[in-house]
C-alpha cells in the first residue's frame, strides 16, 4: 500500500523485485529499499513483488549507498525465494511506469498476464534448484613450481643460464619467463577444462563467468554461476571436495541464493 506523506510522483511506478507463483496477497516480514513497505501485483496466479516509486532508477555516487540498495533488493528476493521455493529475480532498478492511460500497477499486471506462460515455464525451470558460485583458485608458486618441474625446455634453459656470462643470462633469463609464462597458461587452461567437466555433471545449468585478476598468491582458475537441484548437490559438494583438497587448489563456494544468473 502508498505510504503516508508520499507525493503521487513518489507514487507513481513500481520498482519489481521479483516474480512468484501465488494467488493472494501476502506478507514477507521485510521491507525494501529505503525502508519502503513491500507490496504485492497479482495476476493470472502470479505475483509481483514491488514497492511503489518514482519513475526514475535508483542512482548515487556513494559506492556504499549504491551497496546498501542492492542489499536491500536481495534481502527481498531471498525473503521471497525463503516463502515461495521458488522465485524469478529481476535486475536491480527494474521499473515499470505509468502512461496516459495505466497505472503502474496496471502496467505490471497487464505485463504479467501477457508473459504469464513465459513467467510460469522459468518459475517451473527454477523449482527446486539454486544458484552456486564457484571459483576455483590455483596457488600460483604451486603452480610454477609444477610447471618448472615438468618442462624440458625450462631445464634446458636454466642450465644454459648457469653456463652463461651476466649479460648473456639475463637474455637467457628473459626466455626462461616467456617459457613459463606460456606453460602456465597452458595448464590453467588445461585445469579449467578439467574443473569444468567435473563440475558440470552435477550442474543442471552453467554460467561461465570473467576470470577476476590474481589477488596476493593466488590465481582464478575457473568462475562459475550454477543452477543445481537438490538432489545433485552432495555430488557437487563431493567433486568441490576433491578440487579443493588437491595440492595447490582451493574453491570459493557462495550460495545456495536465488537464481540471479539464469533469470
Amino acid at each position: 500500500m502508498p505510504a503516508l506523506g508520499e507525493t503521487p510522483e513518489e507514487q507513481a511506478a513500481c520498482y519489481v523485485y521479483c516474480v512468484v507463483r501465488t494467488e493472494g496477497e501476502f506478507s514477507l516480514g521485510v521491507t525494501g529499499i529505503q525502508g519502503k513497505q513491500v507490496d504485492t501485483v497479482v495476476r493470472d496466479g502470479l505475483s509481483a513483488v514491488v514497492h511503489l516509486c518514482p519513475p526514475c532508477p535508483y542512482q548515487s555516487d556513494d559506492p556504499e549507498m549504491v551497496a546498501a540498495r542492492v542489499m536491500a533488493h536481495h534481502k527481498v528476493v531471498e525473503a521471497a525465494w525463503r516463502q515461495w521455493g521458488t522465485v524469478l529475480p529481476l535486475r536491480f532498478n527494474t521499473i515499470i511506469k505509468a502512461d496516459g492511460q495505466r497505472t503502474a500497477r496496471e502496467n505490471l499486471a497487464s505485463w504479467l498476464e501477457t508473459g504469464s506462460d513465459w513467467l510460469k515455464a522459468k518459475l517451473e525451470q527454477f523449482d527446486g534448484k539454486a544458484e552456486y558460485g564457484i571459483q576455483v583458485l590455483r596457488d600460483t608458486e604451486h603452480l610454477s613450481r609444477q610447471v618448472a618441474q615438468s618442462s624440458l625446455e625450462v631445464k634446458r634453459l636454466e642450465e644454459e643460464i648457469a653456463g652463461k656470462p651476466r649479460g648473456a643470462a639475463y637474455m637467457y633469463r628473459q626466455k626462461l619467463e616467456a617459457v613459463l609464462r606460456r606453460g602456465i597458461e597452458t595448464r590453467v587452461a588445461e585445469e579449467y577444462q578439467s574443473c569444468y567437466a567435473g563440475i558440470s555433471r552435477w550442474a543442471d545449468s552453467i554460467q561461465v563467468e570473467k576470470l577476476k585478476p590474481s589477488t596476493g598468491y593466488l590465481q582464478m582458475v575457473a568462475n562459475l554461476s550454477c543452477l543445481v537441484s537438490a538432489e545433485r548437490y552432495p555430488g557437487l559438494a563431493e567433486e568441490l571436495g576433491r578440487i579443493g583438497a588437491t595440492e595447490g587448489f582451493s574453491i570459493r563456494l557462495v550460495g545456495p541464493m536465488p537464481p540471479y544468473s539464469f533469470c
